[in-house]
């Protein structure tokens, strides 16, 4: 694995972490709990796809 991809996993790793920490945080008011949703959700979803990306980069460079 090059260094582009481990720093990609990286970036993808800390989206995750980041968006599991605003969506436990807890925060007074009806409009701070929809950010928080909308945040959090954009930090997985960031994430998720960016390790997975990272997953398929991998595994076509193994099979070729």
């Amino acid at each position: 694995m090059d260094i582009g991809r481990l720093v990609l996993a990286g970036a993808g790793g800390l989206a995750v972490i980041a968006g599991l920490f605003v969506l436990t945080r807890r925060n007074p008011g009806e409009a701070a709990r929809y950010a928080r949703r909308i945040a959090g959700t954009m930090l997985l979803a960031f994430g998720l796809a960016t390790l997975l990306l990272v997953g398929l980069l991998t595994r076509a460079q193994l099979q070729s």
